[in-house]
C-alpha cells in the first residue's frame, strides 16, 4: 500500500501540492488526474523519492520515502517501476539493454536474462527481432511499449505511469490503454496512472483523484465523480476546467 499523508511541495514560490492526502490500495489502479501544472508528475516523484516533500510524507508499505536511508530507499525503489512521459528510453543503448536496465545487478545474476527480456517483450505485443534495434528505429508507440516492457521486467509490486499515452495518435494510445489493463490483470501489479485523458482514467482505474490548486478536489469511483455535484469536477470532466495557478 502506498500512503501520501499531507504532502506539500514548494515549487518557485508556489505550492504546487498543498496538503495531498491519498491512499492507493495494494492490487488497485488509481488514476491521478487535474489541470495542467496541478502538480500531478511532482506526486508521482514523491512516491519514488525523485523529490523529497516540505511538509509531510509519503509510505511504501509502511516505510516512510523522504527520511529513507540509501538501504531503505535502495529496498522501496525496488518495488517500484517508473514509466515516464517521454518514455526516457537511452538512445545509444539497443532494446535488450534498455529493457535490462529494470532487472536489479542480483536478478541479472540469477535470471535466464535472453529469456526473460523475451517474455517481457511478449507481454507488450512486441517480438524478440526488436531487441538488437536502437530507439530511434522503432515508433513512438514501440518505444512506449518498450518502456513498460522495461518497467515490468523485474516484476515490480507498483507501476507509476506518467502520462502514458502523450504523444500518441489514438489507434495508438488506445493500445497502450488495453496494454496497461491487460497487465494489471496478469500480473497483479499496484497502478498509479497520470492522464489527462478523463476516457482513459474512467475505463483502467478502480479509483480516481481529481487534483485542483494543489490538493486533491475529488476522490472515488469513476462513476461516483461522474455523479459528483461539485461544479469544478463537472467542468473537468467536460474539458471546461480552467489551467491550474500553478505553472
Amino acid at each position: 500500500m502506498i500512503e501520501i499523508r499531507h504532502l506539500r511541495k514548494c515549487l518557485n514560490d508556489v505550492w504546487v501540492l498543498d496538503g495531498i492526502d491519498l491512499t492507493i490500495e495494494e492490487g488497485d489502479t488509481v488514476a491521478v488526474m487535474g489541470p495542467s501544472g496541478t502538480g500531478k508528475s511532482v506526486l508521482l516523484k514523491h512516491i519514488v523519492g525523485l523529490f523529497d516533500p516540505d511538509e509531510g510524507e509519503v509510505y511504501v508499505d509502511g516505510d516512510p520515502v523522504s527520511t529513507a536511508g540509501a538501504e531503505e530507499i535502495h529496498r522501496i525503489r525496488s518495488k517500484i517501476s517508473y514509466v515516464f512521459q517521454n518514455s526516457a528510453l537511452f538512445d545509444s543503448l539497443t532494446v535488450g539493454e534498455n529493457i535490462r536496465l529494470g532487472l536489479t545487478d542480483r536478478e541479472r545474476e540469477e535470471a535466464d536474462v535472453q529469456s526473460t527480456l523475451r517474455r517481457s517483450l511478449e507481454l507488450v505485443n512486441l517480438g524478440p527481432e526488436v531487441l538488437p534495434l536502437l530507439p530511434a528505429e522503432l515508433s513512438g508507440g514501440m518505444q512506449k511499449r518498450v518502456a513498460i516492457a522495461r518497467a515490468i521486467v523485474g516484476h515490480k509490486k507498483y507501476i507509476l505511469y506518467d502520462e502514458p499515452t502523450t504523444g500518441l495518435d489514438p489507434v495508438n494510445a488506445a493500445v497502450i490503454n488495453s496494454l496497461i489493463g491487460r497487465l494489471k490483470e496478469e500480473l497483479g501489479t499496484t497502478n498509479v496512472i497520470v492522464t489527462h485523458d478523463v476516457k482513459s482514467a474512467f475505463d483502467l482505474s478502480d479509483r480516481v483523484a481529481l487534483l485542483m490548486n494543489g490538493r486533491v478536489r475529488a476522490e472515488g469511483t469513476p462513476d461516483e465523480l461522474r455523479s459528483s455535484e461539485d461544479p469544478s469536477v463537472q467542468e473537468f470532466l467536460r474539458g471546461e476546467s480552467p489551467v491550474s495557478r500553478v505553472a
